[in-house]
């Protein structure tokens, strides 16, 4: 009977090195991803592994990065031929230090994955936003929200501003202005502004979900503010 486990509960490398200690011979079956990999135990050694029509030390040093799935190990189970020869420690050493090198990359969830996807987008635009804001002699503010009033990034050089002020007053204008737009039958929403005593508000769509908000102050040139929006529109784009 095959013993069942879960890669986040004991990692390739556990397994490995338990069952090398063990002195076993067995097969360890791998499923990580859509991806699959067998490895075979010979009285304490790694003799032969095997994934996707390669078979090696290199499908091993893979393996090793394989950090969510399930595992199978069925022992007494004979290793169809030899392809490595290298003792386990130096196996998992190797593999050590590809890991640390960054040549061998983890394999995650599709849910960190997308954690992961979205934290970079929202470095991106964090440091997009700063390299902007610092070209721009019009723009003050600014920030990139959803329509649903969720705050991407911000730099908001205002003391007392709050994100998810902007965020919320943003979504709301936004959705005022849209059917305001087509009730009136002025074609699509391009940009609304909004002037106040001490500033403008510039609220121009990136696309169907997404906003972008420049503030600047009230002196100045609302034509020139207008077409730096636009370039700067146009930049944010590229990663969204």
């Amino acid at each position: 009977m095959a013993l069942r486990g879960n890669l986040h509960d004991m990692s390739v490398a556990d397994l490995i090195q338990s069952y090398c200690q063990d002195q076993k011979t067995a097969h360890l079956m791998l499923n990580s991803q859509g991806q699959q990999a067998e490895l075979y135990f010979k009285e304490g050694q790694i003799v032969h592994a095997a994934a996707n029509g390669h078979q090696g030390e290199e499908v091993v040093y893979q393996t090793l990065a394989w950090v969510e799935g399930e595992f199978s190990l069925e022992t007494g189970i004979e290793p169809p031929r030899i392809s490595i020869r290298q003792s386990w420690p130096g196996l998992l050493l190797e593999g050590a230090r590809r890991l640390d090198e960054g040549q061998l990359v983890p394999v995650q969830s599709n849910k960190e994955q997308k954690k992961m996807a979205t934290k970079k987008k929202s470095e991106l635009l964090a440091d997009m936003l700063t390299e902007l804001l610092s070209e721009s002699s019009d723009i003050e503010g600014v920030a990139v929200v959803g329509v649903d009033g969720l705050v991407y990034s911000a730099n908001l050089p205002y003391k007392g501003l709050d994100e998810t002020m902007v965020g919320g007053a943003a979504a709301a204008v936004q959705g005022l202005s849209k059917r305001s737009v087509q009730q009136l039958q002025r074609g699509n929403f391009n940009q609304t502004l909004i002037q106040g005593d001490n500033g403008n508000i510039i609220i121009h769509p990136l696309n169907s979900d997404t906003l972008f908000i420049g503030l600047t102050s009230a002196n100045v040139n609302l034509g020139m503010a207008f077409a730096e929006t636009r370039s700067i529109a146009s930049k944010l784009r590229s990663i969204l």
